[in-house]
């Protein structure tokens, strides 16, 4: 709840440094979007305006505060290409300004066609940003999740000050990082998750997808159930009363496990059981890891995988079925890995 109020105020606080024309937008238009990609929209969006006034010289005496619906219909194709091209000589990565430009675009679309106060979305008619396919996805194979599992469950790798917290951690622990393992869910999904919200009858969890109004029934498994009956177990153990619409996983101070803290808690189980994989694992790189695992398991079924996933497009879920079939072929050569007698 606390991690939500701070947010909401930082959302707040964006909106008073964007201008009016915008303020529709970014309160209607993203509704149905998480308050972090929220927050992230508006921080793209006045790093364009903040551009905007500093590069575009029918902007050059205005602040962003000041910027009206018509100075944004005077943005051309071409002032979006040096905004682009700009972004990629200060370094900025393709994915970023991908990201950066869509923000924009997204904008444009809703004042297009929404609010029916701009004719021209100067983004469509910009240049492509081609971002390289992927063939590989960054994951944990069944043996490493093992490892990383048998951690949490004895502390094997932690160091001393960390052991002296693990057993008022580690059915918490083990319960939210079985959970990632076995449904693919996002963190943001995991961490708002409510004790309403479990269902230990039919073995399903219902969640609010990321970015969109739309709530997901998700299944998991018997293990998965026996790790959340233990942990549920444990929180009525010391005392803990709660309703349904308090959060499942929590501090002790009887807090939202917040995405942050999760994030953390994984590092710390990361660099103890999986020290060479310390930098590049984190809690979407588990989703990853359910994802590559489940893929191979199901005999290849991407459309049910998509749906477990919450894609919207299976462009997106395929991504791990080209990372699979890539390693599939890395292995043809398999009998020629041990050397001859």
């Amino acid at each position: 709840m606390k991690d939500k109020v701070m947010d909401s105020q930082k959302y707040i606080e964006l909106l008073n440094t964007l201008p009016e024309c915008t303020h529709s937008y970014l309160m209607t238009g993203l509704s149905e979007n998480t308050l972090t990609t929220k927050i992230a929209y508006a921080r793209d969006i006045k790093y364009f305006l903040e551009f905007a006034t500093n590069y575009y010289p029918y902007f050059s005496d205005k602040s962003i505060k000041d910027i009206t619906m018509d100075d944004l219909e005077k943005i051309t194709a071409e002032d979006i290409n040096v905004y682009l091209f700009t972004m990629k000589d200060l370094g900025l990565g393709e994915k970023t300004r991908a990201r950066k430009k869509s923000a924009i675009s997204a904008m444009f679309h809703y004042m297009i066609n929404a609010q029916r106060k701009l004719t021209y979305n100067p983004v469509s008619g910009s240049t492509k940003i081609r971002l390289p396919e992927k063939d590989f996805v960054i994951y944990l194979t069944m043996d490493e999740q093992s490892r990383l599992l048998n951690t949490i469950r004895t502390g094997a790798g932690l160091s001393k000050g960390q052991l002296v917290y693990h057993d008022r951690y580690k059915n918490r622990d083990l319960a939210v990082i079985f959970l990632f393992l076995d449904t693919g869910l996002r963190v943001s999904e995991l961490s708002s998750i409510n004790v309403k919200d479990f269902s230990f009858d039919d073995y399903t969890v219902v969640v609010q997808r990321k970015g969109r109004n739309k709530i997901q029934m998700i299944y998991y498994s018997d293990e998965s159930c026996e790790y959340l009956r233990d942990y549920l177990s444990e929180r009525k153990g010391r005392g803990d009363i709660f309703h349904g619409d308090d959060p499942f996983f929590v501090t002790l101070e009887g807090n939202r496990l917040s995405v942050r803290e999760i994030q953390q808690m994984l590092k710390k189980y990361v660099a103890a059981a999986l020290p060479e994989k310390s930098a590049s694992i984190s809690p979407h790189k588990l989703r990853s890891s359910f994802a590559m695992e489940f893929y191979r398991n199901s005999n290849k079924d991407i459309l049910t995988l998509q749906k477990r996933m919450g894609h919207k497009s299976i462009l997106t879920t395929n991504i791990y079925a080209k990372a699979a079939e890539a390693e599939i072929k890395e292995s043809r050569n398999w009998r020629n890995s041990d050397p001859k007698q």
